[in-house]
């Protein structure tokens, strides 16, 4: 507490003595707890969302900064240090506030605390921040680290406890070898998208922790559902992040290839369903379908039994169907209209806006689908309905969130009037996320119908959680002179 006081005492003195008030920004007035002047543009309302969310759920105000560079003679530390003070950060939060400020140039991170959360916030908690964002720059991932800062300071506030920072930022693990599956194993859609939708394979194959054919067939699927649930615990609790393993669907397969997991955060997975044991099994016998449900903020397992009797895992429809509450206390079905919601009695939803598929047959290949979609739309490119068969593959059962936004917007090109898609693209890009696109299909929306009260407080609520406030004011004038 009096060094920092002594420190900002000195800084004044010496920026008082020559150094000019315009090497630190004014802080903005619209959102003035968010400011940018780098070239890293692609996150920036996802982290207006996530600072918004962290100062409701914990009373902390969070402030971001991110500059190109910091003038010289100024070390990262003073600079944090003299800005926390220009701003006056936590004075309206009785000293509980926060900068995180991050210069671009020497990829440095400083976080600065107010002096009522020095004991929860200590100085070795915030700079083990430091090596995490170095590698999550060499990667590009500003939106993971900088969200993922936010929220992990977050649940240490209501958790109350130290997380494992590892775990939580899923830590890169080298492959001791390649990986032998199909390297050219998506083609990228006859020119759906820039890149693969396999975005960056050689990183994240490098994920990829290989294990001996021996240890693989141990995670075959089973005819007994609880062995099944024994196995996926088991791989949880080795770490194991193989994603081809007999007890999973092959949708899920896909999604763990496109997410390969850290040992540190699988492990720390199984602790948390250990904690919450014992677990509930929901059946519905004639969809031969189960729920293993828990308490709390844990994700459900969803099973399906093929018609030789053996169960597999459905991590994909899980995540899919699946939503934490705001606070992160709880998990919820987003939907009251897809085949597992007979595990959810408790809950009524609305029906869906946009489409929610049938099951497939067990015998569906979903690599072969992809590549026929992909075939389809290379000699038929003007035909939207492919791009929207194709981006209900991609998300419903692989769950590969980016490529499947890349090929629903495509078909939307070409049918704009496509109610359900569209509002299936805002809703992936909420939990993508990747919002900066929203506000396009709310306009297509009202396009379609300039008086649609719903499209209306919907657009309103995301301009205000993304700190549009100009239009969301111009959208309530709007909607009150229609009521």
């Amino acid at each position: 507490m009096g060094k920092k006081v002594l420190l900002i005492c000195v800084l004044l003195i010496i920026t008082g003595c020559g150094r000019k008030e315009n090497v630190y920004p004014e802080r903005p007035k619209d959102v003035p707890y968010f400011y940018n002047d780098s070239s890293i543009k692609s996150a920036d309302q996802d982290i207006c969302v996530e600072l918004r969310r962290a100062k409701e759920l914990t009373g902390i105000e969070f402030v971001m900064v991110i500059l190109k560079e910091i003038p010289k003679g100024i070390s990262t530390i003073e600079y944090a240090a003299e800005l926390f003070h220009k701003w006056e950060i936590g004075s309206k939060t009785n000293g509980k506030g926060v900068l995180i400020l991050f210069v671009e140039k020497t990829h440095t991170l400083k976080i600065e605390v107010g002096y009522e959360l020095e004991g929860i916030f200590t100085d070795a908690f915030c700079g083990s921040f430091q090596p995490i964002i170095k590698n999550y720059y060499a990667g590009q991932y500003f939106g993971d680290v900088f969200t993922g800062i936010l929220m992990y300071m977050e649940r240490k506030v209501i958790e109350g406890i130290d997380i494992d920072i590892n775990a939580f930022f899923q830590d890169l693990i080298p492959a001791s070898t390649s990986l032998n599956v199909t390297d050219a194993f998506l083609s990228g859609g006859g020119g759906i998208v820039d890149n693969e939708y396999y975005y960056d394979k050689k990183s994240k194959l490098s994920k990829i922790r290989l294990i001996p054919e021996a240890k693989i067939r141990q995670f075959s699927s089973d005819k007994d559902i609880e062995v099944v649930i024994a196995r996926y615990f088991r791989s949880l609790e080795e770490g194991i992040n193989y994603p081809f393993l007999g007890i999973f669907t092959e949708g899920s397969q896909m999604m763990r290839l496109e997410y390969p997991e850290s040992v540190s955060y699988l492990q720390s997975y199984w602790r948390k369903y250990q904690k919450q044991s014992p677990y509930r099994i929901f059946y519905n016998q004639e969809e031969d379908l189960a729920v293993v449900r828990y308490k709390g903020l844990l994700w459900p397992l969803f099973l399906r039994k093929f018609p030789d009797g053996f169960w597999k895992m459905d991590v994909t429809k899980a995540w899919a169907f699946s939503q934490a509450n705001y606070s992160m206390t709880d998990l919820y079905p987003l939907y009251q209209d897809h085949p597992w919601i007979f595990a959810y009695p408790e809950y009524r939803y609305q029906k869906s806006l946009c489409n929610i598929p049938s099951l497939l047959p067990a015998s569906f290949s979903v690599k072969d689908e992809i590549l026929r979609l992909e075939e389809l739309i290379k000699n038929e490119p003007d035909n939207a309905s492919n791009y929207f068969k194709l981006a209900d593959i991609l998300y419903w059962e692989c769950y590969w969130i980016g490529s499947a936004i890349d090929v629903a917007e495509k078909g939307l090109e070409l049918e704009p009037d496509n109610i359900p898609y569209r509002w299936l693209a805002i809703f992936m890009r909420y939990r993508y996320p990747k919002v900066e696109y929203i506000p396009h299909h709310f306009e297509a929306f009202l396009k379609m119908n300039p008086n649609d009260v719903d499209v209306l407080e919907k657009y309103i609520s995301h301009c205000r959680l993304t700190a549009d406030n100009k239009k969301a004011a111009e959208l309530e004038r709007r909607l009150k002179k229609i009521k």
